[in-house]
């Protein structure tokens, strides 16, 4: 923030602010409950304010989402660094994913719900709907890469094109998440099995469906 103005940092902070506290109530409470009025409430700030800040709690639904997703992709790519081939880092990555997940489960949550709130405004501009696609656009690109690196390398399996294998895994290990998210607790009762065995084997299940 050294290039920027004063009153520009200031602005930065206050988002910041808006965006933890927006994360914080999102997952104490679930996003559907949570009003304007409760985060107006826990910022000490008026609805007006919030407003210059964020078009609406959609579009505040989506700078929290985008802030997970940027936490969650620098743990993973400072973990993927450590390896060499495609294989290498595609557990390393899985492990940050997991590591994350660990960390925020109602984040993960939260995250499932990009889908519904995304189709309730396909009329209404979200700024930080569109950030939020810039980000996950150059995410993929990166995650691409890694799947093409283990092409070349062999260690990941060369029948079938890069960005569709890399699609489908990363749509089976999000889903996966974001399901245990909601359910995982209550569908462990019905296993002999403890969580971390359990998610470590589905990852493991996952990476062979993509290995050489």
């Amino acid at each position: 923030m050294e290039n920027l103005s004063i009153r520009d940092q200031e602005k930065q902070k206050k988002e910041a602010f808006i965006i933890e506290s927006a994360d914080h109530l999102f997952s104490l409470s679930g996003y559907e409950a949570t009003t304007m009025n409760d985060l107006a409430q826990a910022t000490n700030l008026t609805k007006r304010t919030l407003y210059k800040y964020f078009v609406s709690k959609d579009d505040l639904f989506f700078a929290v989402i985008l802030n997970g997703y940027q936490k969650l992709w620098q743990e993973i790519s400072f973990e993927c660094e450590k390896g060499q081939t495609g294989l290498e880092k595609l557990e390393l990555s899985c492990t940050a994913f997991y590591s994350y997940y660990r960390q925020k489960p109602e984040l993960l949550s939260l995250m499932g719900k990009i889908g519904r709130v995304r189709s309730q405004n396909t009329d209404t501009e979200l700024p930080y709907q569109e950030k939020f696609y810039a980000h996950n656009k150059t995410m993929f690109a990166a995650i691409n890469q890694i799947f093409i690196l283990g092409k070349a390398d062999g260690s990941l399996r060369d029948d079938i094109d890069a960005p569709q294998l890399m699609g489908s895994f990363i749509f089976t290990l999000t889903g996966f998440f974001y399901m245990f998210a909601f359910t995982g607790q209550s569908y462990l009762k019905f296993l002999d099995v403890k969580e971390n065995d359990f998610i470590k084997t589905t990852l493991l299940l996952l990476i062979d469906t993509v290995k050489k």
